[in-house]
């Protein structure tokens, strides 16, 4: 039990101090949850709703759930999206609601370049009713509920993209910000909403008129947090079943499958196995998405990056 508890001591410190944006398994079915440039690139209005379990059978585990809609306009180049992310972790709970607006720049004939700020507030609490000190004297045992503070922040995307390849890069929380509990006299000046920085790119080769293959990658950093790499193989098949399989940080290994179900509905299923000393504790990470996209013209179809 002592090992465990640190070893869960350790990561939640990692995730919520350095890494503090929620973690995805199916980032290349869904790229504009790291990347706001991705906005209206499916050119159609596209929703997706998103919910993760990760380390099932530990309590407390993290637990997130997103919604996002995007498309773009049918004048000016511009793009938009919205969307909501609620990441909850033990005693603590953040929620990042955003807006974002880019345009796009037709590069050649079948390529594409957008660029996109997203803009919003990230709200960060605490409930302190569910911490236990061995110390009742501890300074920071002060039963007052749950604290909460909510701080502007800013990301920046560039997305570029072909009928076969794409390339992203983003920055989210340009502005920092200090994520601060005045109501208590305690010392949170080290608390500040970290930078984190995406690197994506994917590639689709055509084995023949049913079998496309699309290689991935995705890095994540955040100062402070050690390289995140996810390196993915996809598979589509019939232009219906996408099956992939991820491994993360050799840390974590990704079984995933994405359906289209119809012209304009897909789901996603993605299940994380750990590789490290927290497989002994835990059942795995469940990651379920749907998807839905209306065409803004009929004529218009999906690039098999997307299907």
């Amino acid at each position: 039990m002592k090992k465990l508890l640190l070893i869960l001591m350790l990561t939640a410190c990692a995730q919520t101090f350095a890494q503090q944006d929620a973690l995805y398994s199916q980032y290349m079915f869904n790229p504009f949850a790291v990347n706001p440039a991705y906005a209206g690139s499916r050119n159609s209005y596209s929703a997706v709703v998103l919910q993760r379990f990760q380390w099932v059978g530990i309590d407390d585990s993290p637990m997130t759930s997103s919604f996002a809609v995007h498309a773009p306009t049918t004048k000016w180049n511009l793009v938009w999206g919205v969307g909501a992310v609620l990441d909850r972790l033990g005693p603590t709970q953040s929620t990042n609601i955003s807006g974002t607006i880019g345009y796009q720049l037709k590069v050649r004939k079948q390529s594409k370049l957008t660029f996109a700020l997203r803009g919003g507030s990230y709200s960060f609490g605490i409930d302190r009713s569910k911490l236990v000190f061995k110390d009742p004297t501890d300074q920071l045992n002060v039963n007052v509920g749950i604290e909460r503070t909510t701080i502007p922040t800013f990301d920046f995307g560039a997305y570029y993209y072909t009928p076969k390849f794409y390339a992203g890069l983003s920055i989210n929380h340009l502005n920092g910000g200090q994520i601060a509990f005045k109501d208590l006299n305690i010392d949170n000046t080290g608390l500040f909403l970290r930078q984190h920085l995406f690197l994506s790119s994917g590639y689709v080769f055509d084995l023949n008129s049913n079998i496309i293959m699309k290689p991935s990658v995705l890095v994540k950093y955040a100062r402070g947090a050690p390289v995140n790499i996810d390196a993915n193989f996809s598979t589509l098949f019939y232009k219906k079943v996408w099956l992939g399989v991820s491994l993360r940080n050799v840390s974590s290994l990704v079984l995933m499958t994405d359906i289209n179900i119809t012209d304009f509905m897909r789901l996603g299923y993605a299940y994380d196995i750990s590789l490290n000393k927290l497989s002994a504790y835990n059942s795995g990470s469940h990651e379920l998405f749907i998807g839905f996209d209306f065409n803004l013209k009929k004529s218009n179809t999906v690039s098999p990056r997307y299907l």
